[in-house]
């Protein structure tokens, strides 16, 4: 019941931790359980999450399982074509009705006592309904949990429980503009590579997600091999404003953009499909948007779905929160439908070798946050603030990019991550606050 009471009025507790002022946050956001607590009901309960990508759904009965915040969850294409969230959850004892990670299913059973649910949830089969229940247990009030709001953006499928929230388009707000760079370039759109990279890290979730949100300042130190090795660069940025630029939007996402120079027996592969990729995108995106095609892309849709393209591959990924300390990260490759076979071959070997468990840069990040997460929780540490204040005040909105911008490094986008969290946390409505 102690925990209870605190989660239901914790005095203060989400305007303490982040001084808007300053640019400050607190170390106890990274290791505090009480904090984890709140956040799973006022963040993951509230906002739209990423569960799926419609290429992964094709067929009726096609589903994937995954998670939203700690709630398990599965994703079903319907008799009727259309996409639902079920909580995998039994209405009975609350046992997991499947315990696969993707397939075509007819119903989903039970284990434990055999109730079955049929692909719209319905509660369909019940043993021994007639002699253990009487006829008397009303199975229509009994059906599968699902969330109540679902979408799609461009293929990308959100769910959320909150059935009062905002639209999935008005929750995106501006960075639709952003996630427009990657997902609406052709008319055939974007699928998923077989497969779902999974690892687990001794990290807070929220290490990862501010981090795809804005931070490239890392990228010197922290990839140091890379850059000796000339896969990756000093992202400085050399084109300043155009093509090397980080945005804030008011919603909370955030978005890293910068020109890199892709190396040789890379480029004759990624600069023609760059070209081909322009040229489609020519009616369905503005010149500074097909501009910025073959940039590389990084960016956290708030709070916890993130996207990478770099060296023409495309991760998308979810950092599963498993508790204050530990992170589940979840990644799928991505291409667009129509790419050429050498490219997907390109795309497929580059994401192993960078950005998955066994690639370079991921594992520099892991190690990171998981040093970050165990500091910490240090009950001398916790006393003093984390600095967030590159670049504050010297952004500045452009007409031609949603948002407000700033060359990097910079932390303006980080730091918005932080100013959505805080108001999350108090209950405050944000999407359609100031940037």
């Amino acid at each position: 019941m102690g925990n209870q009471s605190k989660l239901i009025e914790p005095k203060n507790l989400p305007e303490s931790l982040i001084d808007l002022e300053r640019k400050t946050v607190s170390p106890r956001v990274f290791s505090d359980p009480e904090v984890h607590q709140m956040e799973q009901e006022r963040i993951f309960t509230r906002c739209w999450l990423y569960v799926a990508h419609e290429s992964q759904l094709p067929n009726p009965g096609d589903f994937v399982a995954g998670f939203m915040g700690e709630e398990p969850v599965i994703v079903c294409r319907g008799p009727d074509r259309q996409i639902h969230v079920f909580l995998n959850t039994c209405r009975h004892r609350g046992m997991l009705v499947c315990r696969v990670e993707e397939g075509n299913a007819k119903f989903f059973r039970c284990p434990y006592h055999g109730w079955t649910y049929d692909l719209e949830g319905k509660l369909t089969g019940v043993p021994d309904y007639r002699k253990a229940y009487h006829g008397d247990l009303e199975r229509e009030q009994w059906p599968l949990l699902q969330a109540p709001k679902v979408s799609s953006y461009h293929g990308l499928i959100f769910a959320c429980l909150d059935e009062h929230a905002v639209t999935l388009d008005e929750y995106l707000g501006d960075f639709r503009w952003y996630l427009d760079l990657q997902f609406n370039r052709t008319e055939s759109g974007m699928m998923t590579l077989p497969g779902t990279h999974k690892w687990t890290l001794k990290a807070n979730w929220k290490f990862a997600a501010e981090q795809f949100g804005g931070d490239n300042y890392h990228t010197m130190w922290a990839h140091e091999s890379g850059v000796r090795t000339s896969i990756a660069q000093q992202f400085g940025g050399e084109h300043p404003w155009t093509n090397d630029w980080e945005a804030k939007t008011k919603e909370g996402h955030g978005w890293i953009n910068f020109a890199f120079a892709d190396p040789p027996g890379i480029a004759e592969v990624v600069g023609p499909y760059t070209a081909w990729l322009r040229e489609q995108a020519r009616n369905r995106l503005t010149p500074t948007q097909i501009e910025q095609i073959g940039c590389v892309h990084v960016g956290t849709v708030f709070p916890n779905f993130s996207i990478l393209s770099f060296l023409g591959f495309l991760s998308v990924r979810v950092w599963n929160p498993r508790g204050p300390t530990r992170l589940d990260a979840w990644s799928w490759g991505m291409v667009e439908r129509d790419a050429p076979p050498q490219m997907v071959k390109l795309a497929r070997d580059i994401q192993i070798r960078t950005f998955s468990p066994a690639g370079i840069f991921e594992q520099d990040d892991g190690e990171m946050w998981s040093y970050c997460t165990e500091a910490s929780g240090g009950a001398y540490r916790r006393r003093f603030p984390l600095n967030y204040q590159m670049g504050a005040g010297h952004e500045r909105a452009d007409a031609d990019r949603p948002g407000l911008i700033h060359p990097p490094p910079t932390e303006i986008g980080v730091f918005g991550f932080w100013e959505r969290w805080r108001r999350q946390m108090a209950g405050q409505k944000a999407d359609k606050e100031r940037p």
